[in-house]
Formats: structure tokens, sequence, C-alpha cells
């Protein structure tokens, strides 16, 4: 994909790509540090003003120290294998970095809206589920399907499932999503 400004990216995502139904309420937010030595920042996505997703540059530290703990308790395992365990045990929790976000954001604009919804990425999921091609069709026959994603993922599904109107009995109401959310900042901190 090409670069593109910040403000071009936020207009696409909040503008051309964002559901009617979430449009206003939605936010993408990304920062950067110039001072520091690397020029490093952070993005977040805001829900009715309030963040729920942070991306700070500090989890990529934290992932590659996990990944060196963990090399040394299991030293017949190679470097890729546990780094990938280790990324894969983040996106769980939602621990992401701005880099993260920049990669997700390339493959959700290069792939159609079907291949996106089913990615492996969750922040390619977490945006194909926000975006205005995914139909209402499509939203109430994945209503079930969403029980063994991680809980900061299932936050975005339920809240276009609540956005859109979709009933189903497992959808949670706006108290249990904040509950979600608060349950996943705890396990972030």
């Amino acid at each position: 994909m090409a670069q593109r400004h910040w403000n071009e990216v936020r207009k696409l995502l909040e503008q051309d790509l964002l559901c009617d139904s979430l449009k206003g309420r939605v936010r993408y937010f990304t920062t950067r540090y110039r001072k520091s030595h690397d020029g490093i920042g952070r993005v977040c996505i805001l829900v009715d003003k309030k963040e729920v997703i942070n991306m700070p540059f500090s989890i990529e530290n934290e992932r590659y120290a996990e990944t060196h703990k963990r090399k040394k308790d299991e030293p017949d395992k190679s470097y890729q294998e546990i780094h990938e365990k280790v990324f894969g045990d983040f996106a769980e929790k939602g621990l992401y970095y701005p880099g993260d976000f920049g990669f997700a954001l390339d493959a959700f604009l290069s792939a159609d809206i079907q291949e996106s919804l089913r990615s492996n990425n969750y922040l390619v999921r977490m945006l194909a589920i926000m975006d205005r091609r995914t139909g209402k069709r499509t939203l109430e026959k994945m209503g079930p399907a969403i029980s063994g994603l991680p809980e900061w993922l299932q936050y975005f599904y339920h809240l276009r499932f609540e956005s859109d109107g979709i009933v189903h009995a497992h959808i949670k109401t706006q108290n249990e999503r904040e509950d979600i959310l608060g349950e996943t900042e705890k396990t972030r901190r």
C-alpha cells in the first residue's frame, strides 16, 4: 500500500468505511513523541470518547522481553516458535504496538471484506466488523461464532450488533460490555 498521511487514513476509517450506525462513536487516534530519541508513539481506538484499545510502542519491547524469558525456560524451541506464541498470547489480550496496527490496516485495505472477516489477525477482523460493507445478514450469521474470540474483540462485535439493532441471546448488554472492557484493561496492567 502506498504511504498515506494519518488524516487521510483516519477519514477513510471514520467516515468512508465505518458503518453508519457507528459514525461519530468510533474514533482513531495516533500520536508520535517527536522529542524522544526514536520518535515513538501510540495508536488508540476510542468508542464513545472512551479509550478502548491502546497500542503503545512499549508493547514491542514487552513482547521481546517475554520471548527472551520464555526462550530461557524452553531452550529446545526455536526463537521463532516462541516469538509467534508470545505474539499470539499478546494478541489474545489485545496488546499491540503501533506497527501491528499499520500491518493490519494494510492487510484490511488490500483484502475483500469477507477475507478480512475470516482473518487470523484480530485487528483486521476488528476493522472488518465495523466496516459498512459488512451487512446485517452477515452479522446475524456470525453471532454464535464469536464466543471463542478474545473478549476485547467480542466487545467490537457486540458494539456493532447493538448499533445495528441485532438481537441474539448471547449479545451482551452495555454494562456487560463495559465489564469485558474493564477485565481486558486489568489483564493489560
